[in-house]
């Protein structure tokens, strides 16, 4: 073979690592955040913590199977591994003696869920994520695992002793399908570039970065070193886990039959700098995880219990909105006899200062954000007839603007103000006042109505909405009066 023959062709070629893209707070997913504050939040309703338990520990067992699954360690069958997730690892002895699981992965799966307690150390604040640190997360994923497979630059395949716990001693470019090769850091650059790795996923701490987005980031860009001689894609998913778990996710598993293809894809992306499809592949993950997890919290809480307070809530929420537009129609049906009496109003005081030339109008509050003026005057007629206005709930007003042309004192507005009434959500009154403009935003208010006209803005059908404003009409009339006299007597 001549070296022409020989000769590598590099598919991808090795760079330092990078920090976090300028846009990565772009990445953050906020429906994951929303599933999982809805997870911190309803896990605080469990009292016993220990009833997750078993959850949780299916959760990391499925992980301890998937992470060697997916690098094609070992198969197995999907009934072996829903048994496994039932009953616990404590059975793997039983599937291999029936010969439905090699002793080689029997190893595998027991020593990759002791090196996920060893996760959790640092989980816990009882270790930091240091180089050896990493080293001995490497040690115990491969502490049974003898030797590895590596090709040389020919492509020819050996077996060779695995060390362990020890960063790599000669250069891992794995051949591709097509004969090109994918170039790693080069051996004598490890070190430095892990440092640099850490040094910025702390920074990044210090930034709060979004979790997925930093999950994605220090696999992807920890799988471009790849640091040891084997056991980088496994070493990679724990530390991926460890910085979930830190954060208060769950564990991340990366199950091979449902995101395989896709997680490979998105480390291609990612190699060609764009980390958009590892987040949101992590994220998927996650929210997925997280609402079963929810769904687990329920079953402890007693579904029946938990869906007949949730059904109680809802019944009371749609009560409260009907209750809103009940009293919303009631109010625009008072505010429209209003306004209809005020236009009668307008179109006589035209018709008696037609000389003089009256500007006439009327304004009944709507969307464009009146409906919240007039506050101090209302509290001022309130006080006046020794009640509480809440201005906080629906209200409505409606005015009615006299001013003769040639006399800007003359200027006055008369409003009628439909508002709530003390604590109790329905119970609501009219009052009514001249207020005219001092300039400077001030207003000079006088109240008109002799007294406040109370209502019910719940009636409890239409012939008691009908009685209530028939009994308004009388009150409005004998205070527009009122309202009108005051304004000719200062002319």
């Amino acid at each position: 073979m001549s070296d022409e023959q020989t000769e590598l062709v590099i598919s991808h070629k090795w760079e330092p690592i990078e920090d976090l893209p300028a846009d990565w707070r772009d990445l953050c997913r906020p429906d994951l955040h929303e599933v999982h504050q809805q997870w911190v939040a309803d896990r605080k309703l469990v009292k016993d913590p220990a009833k997750l338990a078993d959850f949780q520990d299916r959760l990391h067992t499925l992980w301890a199977i998937e992470t060697g699954v997916i690098e094609r360690l070992y198969t197995i069958d999907r009934g072996v591994t829903m048994a496994l997730l039932e009953v616990g690892l404590g059975a793997l002895e039983q599937f291999r003696a029936e010969r439905r699981l090699t002793r080689d992965a029997q190893e595998l799966i027991e020593d990759q869920r002791s090196a996920l307690d060893f996760v959790m150390e640092y989980v816990g604040g009882r270790r930091n994520l240091t180089t050896s640190y990493i080293k001995e997360l490497h040690q115990g994923l491969t502490r049974r695992q003898e030797h590895c497979e590596v090709r040389d630059v020919r492509g020819k395949v050996f077996r060779t002793p695995l060390l362990r716990g020890e960063w790599k001693k000669l250069p891992n470019f794995p051949t591709l399908p097509d004969g090109s090769v994918h170039e790693y850091c080069p051996p004598e650059q490890v070190q430095s570039e892990m440092d640099q790795l850490l040094s910025l996923y702390e920074r990044h701490r210090e930034m709060r970065v979004c979790t997925e987005v930093e999950v994605a980031w220090l696999h992807h860009r920890f799988a471009q070193i790849h640091p040891f001689q084997d056991g980088n894609g496994r070493v990679a998913r724990s530390l991926a886990s460890a910085v979930s778990l830190k954060a208060d996710y769950l564990v991340l598993v990366v199950r091979d039959e449902q995101h395989g293809e896709l997680y490979f894809d998105a480390l291609q992306s990612a190699d060609r700098g764009d980390l958009k499809p590892l987040v949101d592949l992590f994220a998927d993950i996650q929210i997925r995880d997280l609402k079963e997890a929810i769904g687990a919290i329920e079953s402890l809480r007693g579904e029946e219990a938990v869906k007949a307070v949730e059904a109680a809530a809802a019944a009371a929420r749609r009560t409260q909105d009907v209750a809103m537009v009940r009293i919303a129609d009631t109010l625009d049906e008072l505010a429209g006899v209003a306004s209809f009496r005020l236009e009668e109003v307008a179109a006589e005081t035209e018709r008696a200062f037609e000389r003089e030339g009256v500007v006439v109008s009327t304004y009944v509050s709507g969307d464009d954000g009146g409906e919240h003026w007039w506050h101090r005057q209302i509290v001022k007629a309130a006080k006046q007839h020794d009640y509480f206005a809440d201005l906080e709930r629906p209200r409505r007003w409606v005015s009615l603007k006299l001013r003769l042309p040639a006399r800007e004192e003359t200027d006055t507005r008369l409003v009628i103000s439909l508002h709530g009434v003390g604590r109790r959500a329905g119970r609501h009154a009219v009052t009514a006042f001249l207020t005219q403009p001092l300039g400077e935003g001030d207003w000079d208010t006088r109240v008109v109505s002799q007294a406040e006209f109370p209502f019910d803005a719940e009636p409890a059908n239409d012939e008691a909405l009908e009685a209530i404003k028939a009994e308004f009409r009388v009150w409005l009339d004998e205070t527009i009066t009122n309202g009108v006299r005051m304004w000719t007597e200062d002319l």
